[in-house]
């Protein structure tokens, strides 16, 4: 049996599926995640990805899904799509009624997004509600971005009179590997499977 030659125009098209599959997915966890500060410092995840995560993933894949797009384009035939693009412009303009609510319609949701005003706003401030809901007052950090400090500015800031290699020793006494006294409490806890918050736990 002869095998069916490579077809880059099936690749581009599943390339695009996949790309819009993995769009879809990550808005809506996104959507979905706590603030930077709540998710940083609970070291919060989804299907093993941090938030950080998900947003290069979603990033990335809006970039491969811009690319794909131009070479589905170009795989379609350019001159043949842009004949198209003139010709259906041109039945477009002469139905005004039609072009005039699309443009109209577009500037609504842009204008009203920027302004924040209904029905757009109500969709922004569910998704920031569900964002302060992961934020409890017993597991905030004490400020913000606490997880990029190291042991040498928390015996500053936070631990008056405790020298950071007594800070560090605490830390040992409880299995908690530190490399560095200047090592954030990011690094340390990424290293040893833990939060943030659950190594500034150690420390108080």
């Amino acid at each position: 049996m002869k095998k069916a030659p490579f077809s880059w125009r099936a690749f581009i098209s599943l390339g695009l599926f996949a790309a819009f599959l993995m769009l879809f997915v990550s808005g809506i966890i996104l959507y979905l995640s706590p603030p930077g500060r709540v998710a940083n410092w609970t070291n919060w995840q989804i299907l093993g990805l941090s938030k950080h995560d998900w947003q290069n993933q979603h990033t990335i894949f809006s970039l491969a899904f811009a690319i794909l797009s131009i070479l589905h384009l170009f795989s379609i035939n350019w001159k043949a799509f842009w004949s198209y693009v003139v010709a259906k412009t041109h039945a477009g303009l002469g139905r005004p009624l039609e072009f005039s609510s699309i443009i109209l319609l577009a500037l609504l949701f842009g204008i009203g997004t920027h302004l924040k005003v209904q029905p757009f706003s109500a969709v922004i401030d569910f998704g920031e509600s569900l964002s302060a809901s992961w934020e409890e007052p017993a597991s905030r950090a004490p400020v913000p971005h606490t997880e990029k400090l190291t042991l040498r500015e928390i015996s500053l800031q936070f631990t008056s009179g405790t020298s950071p290699e007594e800070l560090r020793e605490k830390l040992e006494k409880q299995d908690i590997a530190v490399q560095s006294l200047d090592q954030t409490l990011e690094s340390i806890g990424t290293e040893n499977n833990a939060s943030p918050e659950e190594v500034y736990k150690l420390l108080e």
